[in-house]
């Protein structure tokens, strides 16, 4: 068998065995091409799932309708003995700070306020450098969303412009990667499940390195107005929001495939 595969090649003139050598190039050229636009898909859809989370965390944590919501629901007003402007005030407040429209990291938080018909400052020194943390890493979560437009928005760019051809390997990223963080998702759900209130101490022992996050109901207000309640609610809504989005986007992909695949 090997003789007569020897026998063959010389048989082969320079030009043949040259058109070979060609078509095997281009093959291997052609599979790194699709390898390349195939993580570029992951790219995008990493991206894409991060911006669907970071909109799925800033709805709530900044949007006011969630705050009137949840003081109706906890009987707030009545909790910190605050009228529901004087209580809005402040939490338009917080929100500006948390979002970096405030000048003073440090202090910048404290606002003057009226609590029970008496005139004082609502936050108290451990609830101030606690909402520096938060603060901080509401930094870090702005900077991940920036990246991840910026990634996201170049990755489209260059399906747009040199990888037309590609956009099957785009789509199959979408449905690999949200059925992927869909099932690590499901699964998260249902270790947190199990126990909430371990699963809230974990996650302030990962993001926090200290203990300014232990309140006390007595004393501070800032654990009244978004009290336990307030956080499961939010994370409840947050992984909804995050799930639906990964269906969507899941399901899209597919219809899109079956498009181009009848084209």
């Amino acid at each position: 068998m090997v003789i007569r595969c020897f026998a063959l090649c010389l048989s082969l003139n320079s030009t043949k065995l040259h058109d070979i050598e060609v078509f095997i190039i281009d093959t291997e050229v052609c599979k790194s091409w699709k390898s390349h636009w195939f993580f570029c898909g992951i790219a995008n859809a990493l991206s894409l799932i991060t911006l669907i989370l970071c909109l799925g965390v800033a709805l709530p944590a900044f949007g006011m309708w969630f705050y009137y919501w949840q003081y109706d629901v906890n009987n707030t007003y009545a909790v910190v003995n605050m009228e529901p402007e004087d209580l809005h005030e402040v939490t338009r407040h917080m929100i500006r700070y948390m979002q970096g429209e405030l000048d003073n990291r440090e202090h910048g938080l404290q606002i003057e306020t009226v609590v029970g018909g008496q005139v004082r400052y609502f936050f108290s020194d451990i609830e101030i450098r606690h909402m520096v943390d938060v603060y901080d890493l509401v930094v870090v979560g702005l900077l991940v969303r920036n990246i991840a437009i910026l990634l996201l928005v170049l990755t489209s760019v260059a399906f747009a412009v040199w990888g037309r051809n590609y956009v099957k390997y785009l789509l199959k990223s979408w449905q690999y990667v949200t059925a992927s963080i869909f099932a690590l998702l499901t699964t998260l759900v249902l270790v947190i499940s199990i126990n909430w209130h371990r699963a809230w101490h974990i996650f302030h022992e990962i993001f926090f390195d200290n203990d300014y996050w232990i309140l006390d109901p007595q004393v501070d207000l800032l654990i009244n107005i978004v009290p336990y309640q307030f956080f499961f609610t939010m994370s409840v809504f947050i992984g909804a929001f995050f799930a639906g989005g990964l269906i969507i986007l899941f399901f899209v992909s597919v219809i899109l495939q079956r498009k181009l695949n009848h084209q």
